[in-house]
């Protein structure tokens, strides 16, 4: 099936048109093993709220135990309050649910002090797990809750410090084999995005996957785990004929951070503007202000730049979800989808333009002047080229390529491969800087690459795979014969 959508310009109408693949996707879980999932669980990376069992107990995880490396249970002394209620005992960690019977843990007494079986991805029936004694216990499936980036969730679990001289330091490059190495790095770090997001497919529709993304994108490395938490408080389907003021007022309702929310108490002078008090008025009817407290002043980060204040971001996703008149997916997959014909980097490089118009968008209203309630600010885009460039390439087009797969539109799948290849580079971060340390020197230079979004992708492919594990015998570069043998 594959979809013309390049000559539809009303958004609204083209959300009308949009179906979600009706197969629900299942994830190769062949590709991911138990310590991975041990690993989550022991740095918790998950959400700052009660989880929830299969069978519906509310679970609160107080201490995630002691890993244990020896035979028996995974976790041993944990504290987790299940329904309320306080637990003392052990966790047991499977990739699969079905895993605890096929491991035969219920016939053995040494998980009798299990409290909690929690498992990647529920595959089997029982709504409790049996204990070797006959008690049952709540499972809790991960994947609901897991707040690691969707692009990385194979990633985040390598360590990105080296030891010792890198092989390649000072020595000649050939940089067109160079090039190529990097670009095919790139393009495979890519579809390991692409596989990893694909694991939330299991519990996310498009619009909610790409809400997701694009939200986590938008909170740097401080507030990216925040921002994706309240893009799962408050679900993309909850915004359905509400106007732009109202989805502002739940959001940041729901994130703690109107005024009347806040620790300090604001100045009469700012808590009496006719917008904040027109939110204020607007998240008191909401149906979100009856629920408890989701999130807390605390719970965000305002250091840094105060034009990436986390108010900011909020108020760019709620002007792109007003802008986008009720489906996020088709504001921007038109315009992907135009990639299946350009052949051309001119033709590539309009379209990565029209994206990042999409995102861009002009500032209007009380953030176009304040980078916090009460606080003010020049005049500036809620969204910035470079972070519009990163969230294009790390949540549109990955996204759009899933969307290309399940829909079985080979054209579209390679056109957002073509597209993510002519992507501009980023301004960098600290493991493109330390790949440029080891690798390049005055004499060749990182910029003779001519580096693209696809290029800098397969520098953290190689620090992230080969130089963090100092898989030096494996590296792509030297396999390549990148390197120039010395003259004698």
């Amino acid at each position: 099936m594959e979809a013309d959508m390049s000559d539809i310009t009303d958004i609204a109408y083209a959300a009308k048109l949009f179906k979600e693949i009706d197969e629900t996707h299942q994830p190769d879980l062949d590709k991911i093993d138990e310590a991975l999932v041990q690993k989550w669980w022991h740095e918790q990376h998950f959400f700052h709220t009660n989880m929830e069992a299969i069978d519906r107990r509310a679970i609160r995880v107080l201490k995630p135990g002691i890993w244990n490396h020896n035979e028996g249970p995974d976790f041993m002394h944990a504290e987790i309050e299940i329904d309320g209620k306080l637990h003392v005992g052990d966790v047991e960690i499977h990739v699969r649910a079905s895993e605890w019977y096929a491991h035969k843990h219920h016939l053995n007494s040494r998980y009798n002090r299990v409290i909690v079986h929690a498992v990647l991805f529920n595959d089997d029936f029982n709504l409790r797990t049996r204990l070797q004694n006959g008690k049952r216990i709540p499972t809790v499936e991960l994947l609901k809750w897991i707040a690691v980036d969707t692009g990385d969730l194979y990633d985040d679990t390598k360590d990105t410090t080296t030891d010792g001289l890198c092989r390649i330091t000072g020595k000649q490059l050939n940089i067109e084999t160079l090039k190529a190495v990097f670009e095919s790095l790139g393009r495979e770090r890519f579809l390991e995005k692409t596989e990893s997001m694909r694991l939330l497919r299991t519990r996310l529709d498009f619009e909610q996957l790409l809400y997701e993304g694009i939200m986590e994108a938008l909170g740097y490395e401080r507030n990216s785990k925040a921002l994706r938490e309240l893009a799962q408080h408050v679900p993309f389907a909850d915004f359905d004929q509400k106007s732009e003021l109202e989805i502002q007022a739940m959001l940041f309702g729901v994130a703690g951070l109107l005024p009347s929310q806040r620790e300090k108490p604001l100045p009469a002078e700012v808590t009496g503007d006719p917008s904040i008090v027109a939110l204020e008025e607007l998240w008191r009817a909401s149906a979100y202000a009856e629920l408890p407290p989701r999130m807390t002043e605390a719970r965000w980060s305002f250091t840094g730049r105060p034009l990436n204040h986390p108010t900011r971001r909020i108020a760019a996703m709620n002007q792109l979800i007003h802008h986008c008149q009720g489906s996020l997916m088709m504001y921007f997959l038109p315009t992907c989808e135009k990639a299946a014909t350009a052949d051309t980097p001119k033709a590539l490089k309009t379209i990565e333009k029209e994206l990042r118009a999409l995102l861009t968008l002009e500032t209007t209203g009380y953030w176009e002047t304040h980078s916090n309630f009460g606080t003010d600010s020049r005049k500036a885009a809620l969204i910035g080229n470079n972070r519009a460039v990163d969230i294009i390439i790390n949540k549109i087009l990955p996204v759009a390529y899933i969307w290309a797969v399940e829909a079985g539109s080979q054209n579209l799948q390679e056109g957002v491969l073509r597209l993510y290849s002519v992507g501009s580079k980023s301004t960098g971060n600290k493991i493109i800087r330390k790949v440029d340390e080891q690798i390049f020197t005055e004499a060749q230079q990182m910029r003779h690459l001519k580096p693209t979004a696809r290029i800098e992708q397969g520098f953290i492919r190689l620090y992230k795979n080969y130089c963090a594990d100092q898989l030096c015998d494996l590296c792509p570069i030297l396999e390549h014969d990148a390197v120039l043998p010395e003259e004698n």
